[in-house]
């Protein structure tokens, strides 16, 4: 894009990200803990890993002649998710698989635009867009009818600021019960940040036919816990898992502490896209409905291995490991646990970045981000330096990864990483595919 808007570059250099909130996010994905619930309530949670949620934002309160030349060349209609983060939604969007809604509603000077819709029985996701004298980004959980009746659901949402009045979003949407193929679908939202209001939708949604529904209901035992898996739907912008677990209410399991793996016959891993659930304890008996989504299996996938495990909950929460580059010889190695280390290999300095090279050593399994095993650096002032164009370790091959950071200094840095749990893994769940 760069060589399409020489001046697109100096544009940039003025736009900040809110770093602080990155690193949180990071921190919560390494961590993997999710707040126990009251079993004597309904639970629902959601979680994104969509590092795109941290939109980048202008820092001009005016559109700068570059801005506004860059900006009316982002597609939002027709084409929304093709250049999406999200691998499942850029499939979808590349193959003509989403629907145009292309609706708007305006109320106290905001006017949102549902553009697009994307609906498989993987998942159910909203391309929105929003403009106003400044762009806001939050959006009020919005209140759904599906055929007239008010769904429960959870949600997730994720987006970027194109112009600093206009934002491009998309909202996923987790129902707790399956939709039919076909819905006229409504959406209420009652407010933009703080701002209150009105903005209206009413549209049909039609599933595509493109899902492949697999429903092994096979059985794991975990730590007394009965974990079923339900359903398992393949559909080009997503692989959905369906669990159902029951335990008793005193014991110390907690289903929402419950991760997965999935791996194909070739050891291929899946990327972990979001998950929601629900339950609720009748009888002393705590019935627990998860839902999770990850990365479309490759094509001509014929087994998978869905394996489950628990990050370990730390009270006093994770230690950093710290090393300091000044003078550091190559490689170098940073623990994590006593079975689970990074080994620094190599560190190149190019124009205005610093890659990292690195391989996890572990017998554990490993995402195509080294998420859990992660590594960030810092300058002497102790400022993440992330980079905002690939905030993600990308793999090489095997355990091997690189990571860039955003930096023309190479001074103080330190490049650092937590002392973590080991995962606890358990038996896999294995499926062949029709």
């Amino acid at each position: 894009m760069n060589s399409q808007f020489p001046e697109f570059k100096n544009e940039l250099e003025k736009i900040s990200v809110p770093v602080e909130k990155l690193d949180k996010m990071i921190e919560n994905t390494i961590k993997e803990n999710r707040v126990k619930r009251s079993r004597k309530k309904i639970a629902f949670y959601s979680f994104s890993a969509a590092v795109v949620g941290f939109g980048l934002f202008i820092g001009s309160a005016m559109l700068s002649p570059a801005m506004a030349k860059v900006a009316s060349h982002i597609p939002l209609v027709g084409t929304f998710f093709n250049d999406s983060a999200d691998e499942g939604l850029s499939i979808a969007g590349q193959k003509g698989l989403t629907q145009v809604i292309d609706q708007s509603s305006k109320d106290n000077g905001i006017t949102l635009t549902m553009n697009e819709i994307f609906y498989d029985g993987t998942r159910l996701t909203l391309g929105y867009t929003q403009e106003s004298l400044f762009a806001i980004g939050d959006l009020e959980r919005p209140t759904i009818e599906v055929n007239g009746k008010e769904i429960n659901f959870s949600s997730g949402y994720s987006g970027e600021f194109i112009t600093p009045k206009k934002y491009k979003g998309t909202i996923d949407i987790t129902p707790t019960e399956e939709l039919p193929e076909e819905f006229e679908m409504k959406m209420r939202i009652d407010a933009v940040g703080l701002i209150p209001g009105k903005w209206a939708f009413d549209f049909p949604v039609k599933q595509s036919n493109e899902v492949t529904v697999i429903r092994p209901m096979d059985v794991k035992m975990i730590d007394g816990a009965e974990l079923q898996l339900a359903s398992l739907k393949l559909g080009p912008a997503g692989t959905n898992l369906k669990f159902n677990v029951t335990v008793d209410e005193k014991s110390d399991f907690d289903p929402y502490m419950l991760n997965f793996y999935i791996l194909d016959e070739k050891e291929n891993v899946y990327d972990f896209v979001g998950s929601s659930g629900n339950g609720e304890t009748e009888n002393g008996i705590e019935k627990a409905n998860l839902d999770y989504l990850y990365a479309p299996l490759k094509e001509g996938t014929k087994k998978v291995k869905v394996i489950p495990y628990i990050i370990p909950m730390v009270e006093d929460g994770y230690e950093e490991y710290s090393v300091s580059l000044d003078g550091q010889s190559l490689p170098f190695t940073m623990v994590q646990n006593e079975e689970e280390k990074v080994k620094v290999t190599d560190i190149q300095h190019k124009n205005d970045r610093v890659i990292v090279y690195f391989e996890v050593l572990s017998d554990a399994i490993i995402d195509n981000h080294a998420s859990r095993n992660s590594i960030w650096l810092e300058d002497a002032s102790g400022e993440n330096l992330i980079s905002k164009d690939k905030p993600l370790a990308e793999r090489l091959e095997g355990n091997r990864f690189k990571q860039e950071f955003s930096t023309k200094n190479m001074k103080g840095l330190k490049l650092k990483t937590f002392n973590q749990p080991k995962p606890i893994m358990y038996e896999a769940f294995e499926i062949d595919l029709p």
